[in-house]
């Protein structure tokens, strides 16, 4: 499983919210190792999945977008 969840994160990293099935076809992983993929990958705070959907759900790799938001936002005023 290690090796699923470092593909997912790596393409994760290039495209912060995908599809499970967008993955599966970036990979070439089978939906049950993406799946279990991103089932890990949330467990430990990294994606978060966004469309609460059986299907077609959308996942956002929310930590990647925290930091770039961060380094896009200007200077706070007083």
């Amino acid at each position: 499983m290690a090796d699923s969840v470092l593909k997912v994160h790596r393409i994760l990293r290039e495209h912060p919210i995908a599809t499970a099935g967008w993955l599966a076809e970036k990979t070439t992983l089978t939906p049950a190792p993406i799946n279990k993929a991103l089932s890990h990958l949330q467990k430990i705070g990294i994606v978060r999945e966004l469309t609460q959907r059986k299907r077609n759900r959308m996942f956002s790799y929310s930590t990647y977008i925290e930091i770039l938001n961060k380094e896009t936002e200007g200077p706070k005023l007083r």
